[in-house]
C-alpha cells in the first residue's frame, strides 16, 4: 500500500512541475508576444504583467516538491563531502528536521491565509481584482508537498543510518 501512495505521490508531483514548466513558456510567449505587439500596433494588455507575476506565484510552488523529491534545492555539498559518512547522515537528518519544523508553521499560516480569504472574500486591490484565495492556495500546497517530501527524505536518512550502524557492530565483532 505504502508503494501505491508514493508511486501516486511521485506522478502529482512530475505532473505539478510539468505544469509549473508549462507556465514558464506560456508566460515566455505572452510576454514577447505583448511586446511585438506593442511596438508593432501600439497596444500592450495592461493586465499582463499581473498575470505573470501570479504565474510566477504558481510555478515556484508547483515545482519545489518535484525540485527537492530530485535532490535540487541548494545544499553544501562542500561542508557535507568532508565529512564522515556518519556525521553526514546525522546533520542531514538534524536539518531534515528543522526543515519540517519550519515548513510545519509555514503550512500553518498559509492555510490560516486562505482559510481567512475565503472566509472573508478577499479582494486583491491590483488592476484585475481577482478573489485573493485563487492566487494563494498554492502556496499551503506547495509547503504541504515539500513536508511530506522532506518526511520521506528523513526515513531515508534513518534508514542510512541504521545501515552504517549495522556496518559498524559488524564490524567490532
Amino acid at each position: 500500500m505504502a508503494d501505491r501512495f508514493w508511486d501516486v505521490f511521485d506522478k502529482i508531483v512530475t505532473a505539478m512541475m510539468v505544469i509549473g514548466a508549462a507556465l514558464i513558456i506560456i508566460d515566455m510567449l505572452a510576454v514577447s508576444i505583448d511586446v511585438i505587439i506593442r511596438y508593432v500596433v501600439g497596444f500592450s494588455y495592461t493586465g499582463l504583467f499581473e498575470l505573470t507575476e501570479y504565474s510566477l506565484l504558481w510555478m515556484t510552488f508547483l515545482a519545489t516538491a518535484w525540485l527537492l523529491k530530485n535532490d535540487g534545492h541548494i545544499k553544501l555539498d562542500l561542508v557535507l563531502d568532508r565529512l564522515n559518512p556518519r556525521r553526514k547522515v546525522i546533520t542531514n537528518i538534524a536539518t531534515a528536521i528543522i526543515c519540517e519544523i519550519l515548513l510545519g508553521v509555514l503550512i500553518w499560516y498559509s492555510v490560516k491565509l486562505t482559510v481567512n480569504d475565503i472566509r472573508y472574500g478577499t479582494y486583491l486591490s491590483t488592476v484585475l481584482q481577482p478573489i485573493r484565495w485563487p492566487i494563494e492556495i498554492i502556496i499551503a500546497i506547495g509547503y504541504a508537498l515539500l513536508f511530506i517530501v522532506m518526511l520521506r527524505k528523513i526515513f531515508g536518512h534513518l534508514k542510512t543510518w541504521q545501515t552504517l550502524s549495522k556496518r559498524e557492530s559488524q564490524q567490532i565483532t
